[in-house]
């Protein structure tokens, strides 16, 4: 082996050496972004934890990491994560650069309520699960999206509200992120058993306007609240019974 072979290798020995060693909490001083705050960090830089992460007021708990070294040469970081969330968890691969951040192998669960903080959806709460192929976040929005999401236990407050506050249950479904151009996302649903017989598109492009188009049919056991909603929201039934209902809007 010659002189330069034995000096990369003394080199590469030492940097993995620092990076097993290198305090967590240190390096998350020095790189976190001023937006994102961690309390109770422990481990090294390579493998660490933190007992909480936050970030625009969601926080995550107990965080735990196992850091990638080679990324680091080529710019970015990645790492295997693992953590707790409001009612669920997540865990996967994440890798970070400084124009973008992707998820692979992701997976995570939780209720609708506890996304409320970054996903607003008023009147609605269910379950929720995903399986995340992969996901690429660009400036904070998902430029590219590729996996599945599951949605249980699903329920509304009334279109038409009834003075008594309860909710209508919508039923379980699922929806498949499919490959899309460049900035947009894409995605079939179905349902899962429940009130409704659905199955559906929707996309979102690049200037955050949404469009849904779906076929939507209620079962013998629809409450009447819901039939009365889909009667305000959707088209005249078809031959089979089944409603057109088609949304835009923007984001």
């Amino acid at each position: 082996m010659s002189r330069w072979s034995w000096l990369a290798l003394g080199i590469g020995a030492y940097i993995a050496f620092t990076l097993a060693t290198f305090p967590a909490g240190v390096a998350l001083r020095w790189f976190a972004p001023p937006a994102v705050t961690f309390a109770g960090v422990a481990g090294t830089l390579w493998s660490g934890s933190a007992a909480t992460c936050s970030v625009e007021g969601f926080t995550v708990q107990a965080l735990r990491w196992r850091l990638r070294p080679t990324s680091l040469f080529l710019g970015r970081v990645s790492a295997n994560v693992d953590a707790r969330i409001p009612d669920g968890f997540v865990r996967g691969d994440v890798t970070a650069s400084p124009s973008s951040v992707r998820l692979s192998d992701f997976t995570g669960a939780t209720s609708l309520p506890a996304l409320s903080g970054v996903l607003p959806l008023p009147g609605v709460r269910g379950q929720v699960s995903v399986a995340l192929e992969s996901l690429v976040l660009e400036d904070g929005w998902p430029a590219v999206a590729v996996g599945q999401l599951k949605l249980g236990k699903l329920e509304s407050l009334p279109l038409i509200p009834d003075g008594r506050g309860a909710y209508v249950p919508l039923g379980d479904y699922t929806v498949t992120l499919v490959e899309a151009p460049a900035g947009e996302l894409a995605a079939t649903f179905v349902d899962n058993g429940g009130p409704l017989e659905v199955q559906g598109t929707a996309k979102l492009d690049k200037a955050r306007n949404y469009s849904l188009d779906a076929l939507v049919e209620p079962r013998a056991d629809a409450p009447e609240m819901l039939v009365q909603g889909l009667d305000i929201m959707s088209a005249e039934p078809d031959a089979e019974g089944r409603r057109r209902l088609n949304l835009t809007g923007s984001l």
